[in-house]
């Protein structure tokens, strides 16, 4: 079966709805495009989603559900709360509650709580592709990547690019840190994985995405 240009309102019983359109849907290729308003639910429930994907398309990796599950968290954590509520770092670091409580504020407030999270996904029996892209004005992205060269330096709030590095396969940024892809290849096809890298290494050598 072949699906194209198909956009479903997902009614999530857990938590706020989600757009999501299927422009490709087959057994063996699906690749969708996916929104959702700024909630503070958004992490929870589009990770959760995502991590179906492993179990629908049999991707089975070397890094356990769990560290797969962290990755994806961080990824969608950074999206929401540094990207749309532009919320900094250094008000975790003081351990008060300013950072969840300002959060709160503004996903009430505009112009925070009118930007969504956009997200697509390309799942194959090969590996999964999730990119994941907010409406914030990112960061600096060589400077964070030199700051994880020295993980015990990082602070606290510093440590998720670290694990999205650690815990998938590939980390790709925009130019403006806006953006993120993470990539997961399944372990049952080393030749393809290396045949996916190379191609990868080639691509991004002719653009400007920094990988991680």
């Amino acid at each position: 079966m072949v699906s194209t240009g198909r956009q479903n309102r997902v009614d999530n019983p857990e938590g706020p709805p989600y757009t999501e359109e299927r422009i490709v849907n087959t057994p063996q290729l699906r690749y969708s495009r996916l929104t959702m308003k700024t909630d503070r639910q958004c992490v929870s429930v589009l990770r959760d989603r995502f991590m179906d994907t492993f179990h629908e398309f049999g991707i089975t990796v070397d890094t356990g559900p769990m560290q797969i599950c962290m990755a994806l968290e961080e990824a969608l954590a950074n999206a929401f709360y540094h990207g749309n509520l532009e919320l900094d770092s250094a008000l975790k670091e003081d351990g008060s509650d300013t950072f969840m409580q300002l959060a709160r504020e503004r996903c009430e407030q505009s112009p925070w709580k009118e930007r969504a999270i956009y997200a697509s996904e390309l799942a194959t029996p090969f590996g999964l592709w999730i990119t994941i892209a907010d409406e914030g004005r990112g960061f600096d992205v060589p400077a964070a990547i030199e700051r994880i060269a020295n993980p015990v330096d990082l602070l606290a709030s510093g440590r998720g690019l670290l694990m999205m590095k650690s815990f998938s396969d590939e980390l790709i940024f925009n130019p403006t840190g806006n953006e993120v892809t993470l990539v997961f290849y399944t372990n049952k096809n080393q030749d393809v994985i290396e045949l996916l890298k190379e191609r990868g290494r080639h691509l991004n050598a002719q653009t400007q995405r920094t990988v991680v």
